[in-house]
């Protein structure tokens, strides 16, 4: 008689128990208290959208969209996408569901969430994240709120320790365009020496060759205009 074989687990996803589980518990549970003292709304969002949602608001040229997400068509043939992210989805709820009304709003989600990527130490194909977002508010405070907030969860997970904050900016939109052409200029200065990936990137979204970890491109993104010198 022929053994039969134990199905195992979908590689990169994990299942949680004892000790695990109860840290896993803890970080939910810490979130869901300070999102409260901030007075962020609890959010529930579904765990799969229409693939439009990410690859318009994501950029059907970024590493997300054109290699990592989950998608699918269902027997009525819509592109279905499991979540790779939160805040598009959010964008989405905010507005299918007419929330302008209440702007500016303050909402938290957490839950998992999927990207087809090779899996490493610490990572998943399935993974949780913690998520707070305000919409709707043009004034900085609301960015130093979210990193109040975010500095207090950390502290009282006691995971704060050599933590150290970085601000950038993309600047206004003058500054952007400016930036950006700049940088298409350069890039295609350095064509021969840019991978593949980023020279199909070069014509759609050329800032997305900054973030490449190809060894091929680091020399010459390393090198590219920064933003700094284009800002108004």
């Amino acid at each position: 008689m022929a053994k039969i074989q134990t199905t195992q687990a979908v590689r990169g996803t994990q299942d949680m128990f004892g000790e695990t589980e109860e840290r896993f518990a803890h970080v939910v549970a810490t979130f869901e208290r300070v999102r409260r003292l901030y007075g962020f709304k609890g959010l529930q969002l579904p765990v799969i959208e229409p693939t439009a949602v990410f690859s318009r608001s994501l950029g059907e040229a970024t590493d997300v969209v054109s290699k990592e997400m989950y998608s699918f068509e269902d027997r009525g043939g819509d592109s279905i996408t499991l979540r790779p992210e939160f805040t598009a989805g959010i964008a989405r709820a905010y507005l299918t569901n007419g929330w302008q009304q209440f702007a500016p709003m303050k909402l938290s989600v957490h839950g998992p969430l999927f990207r087809y990527e090779r899996p490493q130490k610490g990572r998943y194909r399935q993974f949780h994240q913690i998520d707070a977002e305000i919409i709707g508010a043009a004034e900085p405070a609301a960015d130093v709120e979210l990193l109040v907030m975010a500095d207090q969860l950390l502290k009282e997970l006691g995971i704060n320790d050599g933590v150290t904050l970085q601000l950038n900016t993309l600047g206004d939109t003058p500054s952007r365009d400016a930036w950006r052409a700049a940088l298409v200029g350069y890039f295609n200065d350095h064509k021969n020496a840019l991978s593949e990936d980023s020279l199909a990137r070069l014509e759609k979204n050329p800032l997305r060759i900054l973030d490449s970890k190809d060894p091929t491109d680091r020399p010459v993104a390393d090198a590219a205009p920064v933003i700094d010198e284009y800002l108004s």
